[in-house]
């Protein structure tokens, strides 16, 4: 990977504009450079999974956070091994580190300059929300993706912030890519890899006076928002769409014969009656240009969508039901480092088909104990399609993805007996297992009968509720 991976912007003249909803560019060109590119001292430590454990072609990948300290696990199902890697305190990424990559986003968006007090103000003030400074600051910085871009590399996006970066599990090496302290944008929350073209797919959204207002000023509209796709191979971007959109751009998911793009917001704005405005979700025709905004009054915020493995023309998005909220104490947050949910009630999955009317809905899955739903994710078992999520607190749900039944509900639990709270999930990639960790263990649940075949402790883990996956590449 060059120093010139993913540096360049196509239009850079025009990013301040207000974008027209649909207006899409499609032209290939270099324009200035946007990144920097930093070499990690990170850690990287070999650990043996049980021997009892059956092997699989699969390689699972898990991003954690205690604060502002990063953890990635590693676990090749086939060899039986597992990588952690980590920041040693002397010469990797510390709390010093995250504050200086944070300071170009804290340059614009708090408006403040390099004088102490003032710097010290925006420490003990309320942000969206009504969230502390340091509750904003472990959120915007949390590794919230982990996507697998070939070679045995592996891309960790958070979740609004300028910087993302690359392992290399071969080389043993991590970089980190950051936006240069002159640029005004912050990547997706999510990055997604076309496995086919080798090429990436994410937004940036523009502008220091709207990221000020709505941070600082709590206020929601809509901000220029780009996407974009990055060509490892030829070193180039391209420019998909840009236009008016909102705020916490979360989720970006290409369908299964690439013929839709979904991004998605991550909806947590109230009007002044205290009622949760609709999340933004954006479906936009790869082949036409074309594009859908579907309307999710009544079922935000969604955050995810997850297109049907077999139907293209199929999704499925996320109805959360619940958002963050301000902590009782601040002094126990710092040392918990667990957020606050206000949950609304029981969470829920919406099916949509893409038709040439634009899409429409096709039926809803939900039931009693199904909450927050952090991640949902559909898969093919023995032929049949099925519908995995978790439900807080230690709860895996499964159902039908075609009809939408429920099929059965998954309790688990942690081997010493401890409190679990799932925090991700993603099914093997032959779809006979489900993959996911807690706050104390990596596990394995079977997904025919239910049972949990594996549970692997790692620790306490303050946060691990992100994106997850698992691969069919294992030669590492």
């Amino acid at each position: 990977m060059t120093a010139a991976a993913l540096l360049v912007e196509c239009n850079p003249g025009s990013r301040h504009g207000a974008y027209p909803a649909g207006s899409v560019s499609c032209g290939l060109g270099l324009g200035e450079v946007m990144m920097e590119t930093q070499q990690l001292h990170a850690r990287f430590t070999d650990f043996e999974l049980p021997s009892s454990m059956e092997p699989r072609d699969a390689t699972v990948a898990i991003p954690v956070s205690n604060g502002m300290q990063q953890k990635y696990f590693f676990m090749n199902l086939r060899t039986r091994k597992g990588l952690t890697v980590d920041y040693p305190r002397r010469g990797g990424l510390t709390t010093r580190d995250a504050y200086a990559y944070l300071h170009h986003l804290c340059s614009f968006a708090m408006r403040e300059e390099d004088r102490v007090f003032p710097r010290l103000r925006t420490m003990f003030r309320r942000y969206h929300n009504g969230i502390s400074f340091i509750e904003l600051l472990y959120k915007v910085l949390k590794p919230h993706g982990m996507t697998c871009i070939g070679g045995q590399r592996y891309l960790v996006s958070l979740w609004s912030a300028s910087i993302y970066f690359v392992i290399d599990l071969n080389k043993r090496t991590i970089e980190v890519q950051m936006l240069s302290k002159d640029r005004d944008e912050v990547f997706s929350t999510y990055q997604y890899f076309d496995a086919v073209d080798g090429e990436t797919y994410f937004a940036t959204q523009l502008g220091d006076d709207e990221l000020h207002k709505h941070v600082m000023e709590d206020i929601h509209f809509d901000v220029p928002v780009v996407i974009k796709k990055y060509n490892w191979a030829s070193d180039t971007v391209q420019e998909i769409w840009k236009g008016p959109f909102d705020t916490d751009t979360h989720y970006i998911s290409l369908n299964r014969d690439r013929s839709y793009l979904a991004l998605i917001n991550f909806g947590d704005f109230f009007d002044e009656k205290k009622n949760l405005l609709p999340s933004r979700i954006l479906i936009l025709d790869m082949k036409t240009g074309k594009d859908w905004r579907i309307d999710n009054t009544g079922w935000s915020p969604s955050a995810h969508i997850d297109w049907d493995p077999v139907d293209p023309d199929t999704c499925y998005l996320s109805c959360h039901s619940g958002v963050i909220t301000p902590v009782d104490s601040r002094l126990k947050f710092f040392f918990q480092k667990v957020y606050k949910w206000n949950i609304f009630g029981p969470a829920s999955v919406h099916k949509y088909r893409m038709t040439s009317r634009g899409p429409e809905k096709a039926g809803v899955f939900t039931h009693p104990e199904v909450f927050r739903l952090t991640i949902h994710k559909v898969f093919v078992h023995r032929g049949q399609k099925l519908l995995a999520c978790t439900g807080f607190p230690n709860y895996i749900f499964i159902a039908d993805a075609d009809t939408l039944e429920f099929i059965r509900k998954v309790e688990v639990t942690e081997s010493c007996g401890r409190e679990s709270v799932v925090g991700s999930l993603f099914p093997s990639p032959d779809g006979e297992k489900i993959c996911l960790i807690t706050t104390a263990s990596f596990q394995i649940v079977d997904v025919e009968t239910g049972k949990i075949d594996l549970v692997y402790g790692l620790g306490k883990i303050h946060d691990p509720f992100n994106h997850m996956t698992s691969v069919s590449d294992t030669a590492w």
